[in-house]
């Protein structure tokens, strides 16, 4: 009794195992290391990119994917493009004389490009748009809103906290960082 028992118990942990299995890609295997181009910025918002910069160098080193290298050394380069920056009213309610702008969406729009050296081929050319939405309070973290779409309203979001336009701004910028991570590591 116990051996089947323990026959069975096996073979599920088998095949729930094998069953993680996923035919999503990986980086190249010529790839071990990766150059950051300074990002060009052809936008007004001059922090943006600076902000986009640091979060994906963060990312990189902290999830430990590919070594940041110089130029030189490198196996691949990672250009990327801002070309868009919006700060758009997002809802309005009507106000005695004039319609009232209750809450902004800012929006960030960036051409990233990925090459691999050794084999002179780009890997991607992707254009990546991602948003944040603020009010007019003082804090992002009483707000009510949902600032970055994830589900959860400011106590409950680490990331929801501070002044609204430069909490939205890192929130953009958070977010373009984790798609360029998520792209570069699903990749076949």
């Amino acid at each position: 009794m116990i051996l089947t028992n323990l026959l069975k118990f096996t073979i599920i942990v088998f095949l729930s195992s094998c069953s993680i299995y996923s035919t999503k890609g990986t980086i190249p295997s010529n790839i071990n290391n990766i150059y950051i181009q300074p990002i060009i910025n052809q936008t007004s918002d001059q922090e943006i990119s600076e902000l986009i910069d640091d979060k994906l160098n963060e990312l990189l080193i902290s999830q430990n994917i590919l070594e940041i290298v110089d130029y030189n050394t490198a196996d691949s380069k990672i250009e990327i493009s801002i070309v868009k920056v919006v700060d758009q009213p997002y809802t309005l309610s009507k106000g005695t004389t004039y319609e009232n702008v209750n809450e902004w969406k800012y929006s960030v729009t960036a051409n990233v490009k990925w090459s691999d050296y050794k084999k002179g081929e780009i890997i991607f050319d992707l254009n990546l748009n991602e948003w944040s939405i603020y009010g007019d309070s003082l804090d992002m973290s009483n707000d009510g809103i949902d600032n970055d779409g994830d589900g959860f309203v400011d106590s409950e979001d680490s990331d929801e906290i501070g002044a609204p336009r430069i909490s939205a701004k890192l929130i953009a910028a958070d977010k373009i960082s984790e798609l360029v991570l998520a792209k570069i590591t699903s990749t076949w």
